[in-house]
């Protein structure tokens, strides 16, 4: 086998993030049905793959990253409106992405003394997680527009998307277990969620 890749999941993590725009095109029950087949091949196909191997950080659980991200995505399809799940799944995508290829690569100081968050890392987890979230979110309106096929209303603003992101970035510095993947989803969600009901 070759040399694992550092950068391969979090490569990974990203390109799944663009299935968001599917919200836009699949209507009731199927965006559903398309998210609980996404926890089937995380957790029974894809552990049956040498790409599994490839992936799973030395000393990683069964249930770490690799399950949870799809359990995180089908909890926003399952409870927020397709456009702030999307942008909660790009959050989750290329955000926590960003910071991994960012903070890795280029390093830099450590965020407050933070074990593995440096200054970078997480400001590439807002950036490209509230740049992400409002591009899928305004995509999946713009999809489900020109094609007439669901109904999902407005995206959420840009600023909405920036709050979810940073919110997320921040929650993703506290050590959660299992992974950072349901927190980060939770407080994405969540920010978006609240300011939609306080705007």
């Amino acid at each position: 086998m070759s040399e694992r890749d550092p950068l391969l999941r979090p490569r990974l993590h990203a390109y799944t993030g663009l299935c968001a725009l599917t919200l836009g095109l699949l209507p009731d029950p199927w965006q559903w049905i398309f998210a609980i087949g996404g926890v089937l091949v995380g957790w029974v196909v894809f552990p049956l793959t040498a790409l599994e191997a490839k992936l799973r950080r030395p000393g990683e659980p069964f249930l770490g990253g690799l399950r949870t991200y799809p359990v995180a995505v089908l909890a926003l399809v399952l409870l927020l409106p397709r456009p702030e799940a999307a942008a909660a799944w790009g959050v989750l995508a290329f955000g926590d992405a960003a910071a991994a290829i960012y903070g890795r690569t280029l390093g830099g100081p450590s965020l407050f003394g933070h074990r593995k968050a440096t200054w970078l890392g997480s400001g590439a987890y807002v950036l490209a997680g509230g740049a992400a979230a409002w591009s899928l979110a305004s995509g999946v309106v713009w999809l489900a527009a020109v094609t007439g096929w669901v109904d999902v209303g407005s995206a959420p603003t840009l600023g909405a998307c920036f709050a979810a992101a940073l919110g997320a970035a921040i929650l993703d510095l506290v050590p959660l277990p299992p992974d950072d993947n349901l927190p980060a989803a939770a407080a994405a969600g969540g920010v978006l969620h609240l300011l939609r009901i306080l705007t």
